[in-house]
């Protein structure tokens, strides 16, 4: 969904946080269930660059580097600045909540300020929008194959 100054999307998935935190984290297994972002690599330590293969317009994927600004417990983050934060700032944030022992919120959010984050969400809002509602769909799909399997 793109809202006046960010991109979002949310699911629940039916795995315990913790199955659905180390997938989300196995930066190695992005390209197995990640659709939107198939490549990443990073240490995930704060502060850290964080390189993504991200596919935006089509099957093509482009090279992105960001920075990683939060790794807490079923926290995950990066963000980009583009000149100055004045110019661009950019946040992605992924949140994981237990909804209970078995099931799991999942909202990622990414947030835009500066003079031209109006007209980044104008060009890129749908395409990212689309690709996080994939993401969070695709998150749901490995987090809850995981937790069959693990069960069997």
């Amino acid at each position: 969904m793109v809202e006046k100054d960010s991109v979002r999307a949310e699911v629940e998935i039916d795995a315990p946080v913790e199955t659905v935190w180390q997938v989300l984290t196995d930066l190695d297994g992005y390209g197995d269930w990640n659709p939107f972002t198939p490549a990443a690599e990073s240490t995930l330590a704060i502060g850290d660059p964080i390189h993504l293969r991200v596919r935006l317009f089509g099957r093509r994927t482009i090279p992105w580097t960001e920075r990683i600004s939060r790794n807490a417990p079923y926290m995950l983050g990066w963000d980009l600045v583009l000149g100055h934060r004045r110019l661009l700032y950019a946040e992605r944030t992924q949140v994981l909540e237990a909804v209970d022992a078995h099931r799991t919120h999942y909202l990622t959010v990414d947030r835009f300020s500066g003079h031209l984050a109006p007209l980044v969400l104008w060009l890129f809002g749908r395409s990212m929008s689309r690709g996080f509602a994939d993401c969070a769909q695709a998150l749901k799909k490995a987090a809850e194959t995981k937790t069959r399997m693990t069960r069997s």
